[in-house]
């Protein structure tokens, strides 16, 4: 059965007039246009759900019993003209609360989602600011930025993050879903080439850059625990072992030339006693093709492990065999783990410190891992010789 496609949209200067703090139900008036714009979303079998922010209430400028009058009022005009919404939900706090559900942030877009089974990136996400657009575009669904309220003055302000299209009002909204959905229902076969370039190169960096912005949250106590115990190890005359496949093989390598090198061109320190796992051709197709491939980095930890040193395991799934054996084998022989993985994979779970990007997608995780692969250099840099000092390249 194929899922239902919904309209996300935003309630002022989208649906109703634009009034600042709306707090009276009798000053609830629908724009232009709305009703018949809605009424042919509806006929396409799309769902609709509003999703507001109401920092009024947080502000103490109404309650949320006076903003269920307002929603029942809104309810009511659009029922008097044959159109049903399926939710509306509301993020009540102020700016400074930093809380999850405030758009941009796609809390209750993925509440909604949720709640009334769609796919969040088959949506069509309709308003008339910037965090609307930013909304839509973190979740990966098609975006309209609507001329009504604020829209003239928000185009100017989402330069760096556009919208998919710029439409006058709700009923151009409408007719041009239908022509998306008419074409294919993908924003794509719509755009021009260079704009659908443009747009999956923003989309990327941006996606890229939630992924990163969600480690803030999320990832800086166990990056600090990560370096903490690479700096110890260190101090005490241990040595840095690192592990991983594919990408995260090549990640292991660029960590460990950081550690021998240095990571900043003007710190003047000695070498750093690290080892990537994953160079040793001759090892690495001998034993997997006489041994099993699962075993490759378990025999090396045995052969050139000691006790206090420390192993960085990296698996983007959290699951990599190969590596969760040879996590398994550096703590059997008294040995510091760290895991670098994405948001799943449990299998590693008895490591020392295990860092997990919030993050599904490989691609993002990489570029998130090179991301923490640089910041526990750096800090382990700081940590052992101190600040940068001028020095001569020449001298290396």
């Amino acid at each position: 059965m194929t899922q239902r496609r919904f309209v996300v949209l935003d309630r002022d200067g989208t649906i109703n007039i634009e009034r600042h703090y709306l707090s009276d139900p009798d000053r609830v008036e629908l724009i232009p246009g709305v009703v018949q714009g809605m009424h042919q979303m509806s006929q396409m079998d799309l769902g609709l759900v509003v999703i507001t922010n109401q920092s009024g209430i947080g502000r103490g400028y109404f309650d949320p019993m006076r903003l269920e009058l307002i929603h029942q009022r809104l309810r009511e005009l659009l029922k008097a003209e044959d159109v049903h919404l399926d939710g509306i939900y509301v993020c009540p706090h102020r700016p400074e609360e930093d809380c999850s559900c405030r758009k941009p942030r796609p809390g209750l877009l993925e509440l909604a989602a949720k709640e009334l089974d769609f796919d969040p990136k088959a949506c069509f996400v309709i308003g008339d600011k910037a965090c609307d657009i930013e909304l839509g575009k973190r979740v990966g669904a098609t975006t309209l930025l609507v001329r009504t309220g604020y829209g003239d003055q928000s185009s100017a302000s989402c330069t760096l993050l556009p919208p998919d299209y710029v439409v006058d009002d709700l009923l151009a909204g409408a007719n041009l879903i239908q022509q998306l959905l008419a074409s294919g229902g993908t924003k794509e076969k719509m755009q021009p080439s260079v704009d659908r370039l443009r747009n999956r190169v923003r989309n990327h960096l941006f996606e890229s850059g939630e992924v990163k912005r969600q480690m803030v949250e999320s990832c800086v106590d166990s990056i600090i625990a990560a370096a903490d115990l690479i700096s110890e190890t260190f101090r005490s005359g241990g040595k840095l072992l690192l592990c991983g496949n594919g990408g995260s093989a090549a990640d292991c390598q660029h960590m460990a030339a950081e550690f021998v090198s240095r990571l900043t061109k003007n710190f003047d320190r000695p070498g750093l006693p690290a080892i990537a796992l994953t160079t040793d051709t001759s090892f690495l197709t001998a034993f997997a093709n006489d041994c099993g491939f699962e075993g490759i980095f378990e025999r090396q930890i045995q052969a050139l492990g000691r006790g206090g040193d420390v192993l960085i395991g990296i698996s983007t799934s959290g699951n990599s065999a190969n590596v969760v054996r040879a996590v398994k084998v550096a703590q059997a022989g008294e040995m510091h783990t760290i895991v670098l993985k994405g948001k799943e994979g449990d299998r590693e779970g008895r490591a020392d410190v295990t860092i997990s990007v919030p993050s599904t997608d490989t691609q993002y995780i990489q570029e998130a891992h090179l991301a923490i692969e640089h910041i526990l250099c750096a800090l382990v840099e700081r940590d052992l010789f101190g600040q940068e000092k001028e020095v001569n390249i020449h001298d290396y």
